[in-house]
């Protein structure tokens, strides 16, 4: 069965309208939409961020075919905890590398989880990936406020990236570039391959979110993305992924499944919050927070590859 055969048209509406009402609001309430961010940062990665990284041990076991066990799971645990360490080590050590390779991961992720909803493969599915992922990691960092994304990075890895870039090129040049990117391979992609449907809600989603990072709070945009596009995209490809290995799983099952993992991540980001809020230092605390998310992501991401193959082979076998 095909990830894309089981792709919900409705939600597809609901995140354009909910992207398009937020971009046409937030000429009136920028400010609102600004002194709210982070609660919506919050709500995000609690709601939806951290559960459905807590599904990553039955993905493992389900894509790999492994009986899970004691000795298995004890395996998988150390495995996963091992690659967190290793690249919490190299955050610390060398900071502005191991924001670099996040971005990369970033990008990579986002647009493997977003494009999964065409039916694509080969060469034009890589591409589309690449494009989808680089246009919402690049408005990430020179969206709507670069300077302020740019401090943020700048807390963390000591490395202005606004200085870097304007020896090359304007933030407003860079802008329209990654605004632009996906927006043209899904229109170019449309006239290559039948495959990539014009007249569809798909096509006003290549417009709104990049146009709702390029317009709106970054961080308000990242959280309104990371919630309904991303976390729900994906959690709903793991969970027709389970259901492909005969366990008819849905989102009721999923936040049962994930409880005491997210309750775990909880406490975890409340002392990181408490921590951080004692040195009074904003651009540090996010900075923090998506650094915590990047080592996370990183282990989430190598067992999410082995769905996808998964998922490969049986659309090859079809």
């Amino acid at each position: 069965m095909a990830i894309h055969a089981k792709t919900n048209n409705e939600i597809i509406q609901l995140q354009v309208f909910v992207g398009l009402a937020i971009i046409g609001l937030n000429f009136f309430f920028n400010q609102w939409f600004e002194a709210i961010r982070y609660y919506a940062l919050a709500a995000s990665i609690l709601i939806i961020g951290m559960p459905h990284g807590a599904l990553d041990h039955k993905i493992y076991f389900k894509a790999l075919h492994k009986e899970e066990t004691v000795k298995t799971q004890l395996v998988f645990y150390a495995g996963y905890l091992l690659v967190v360490a290793v690249y919490a080590w190299l955050w610390y050590v060398q900071p502005f590398v191991g924001f670099l390779l996040f971005m990369l991961f970033t990008l990579y992720h986002f647009g493997q989880s977003d494009t999964e909803r065409l039916p694509l493969n080969g060469l034009i599915k890589q591409l589309f990936i690449l494009a989808r992922g680089l246009s919402i990691a690049g408005l990430i960092l020179f969206g709507s406020d670069p300077f302020y994304t740019s401090r943020i990075v700048e807390s963390v890895t000591g490395v202005s990236l606004i200085s870097i870039v304007y020896n090359f090129v304007t933030i407003e040049d860079l802008r329209l570039f990654f605004a632009l990117l996906y927006p043209c391979i899904y229109l170019l992609g449309s006239f290559i391959s039948k495959k990539v449907p014009l007249k569809n809600w798909l096509t006003l989603d290549a417009f709104v979110v990049p146009a709702l990072f390029s317009m709106v709070d970054p961080i308000f945009a990242f959280a309104l993305y990371f919630g309904l596009w991303h976390g729900y995209n994906h959690t709903k490809t793991m969970l027709d992924f389970l259901s492909s290995k005969n366990e008819q799983v849905g989102f009721g099952w999923f936040y049962k499944e994930t409880a005491v993992f997210s309750v775990i991540s909880y406490i975890g980001l409340i002392l990181i919050y408490f921590l951080v809020e004692a040195f009074g230092d904003e651009a540090l605390l996010v900075a923090v927070l998506f650094t915590l998310i990047s080592v996370i992501t990183l282990p989430h991401m190598l067992v999410v590859e082995q769905m996808y193959r998964a998922f490969d082979k049986t659309k090859i076998s079809e």
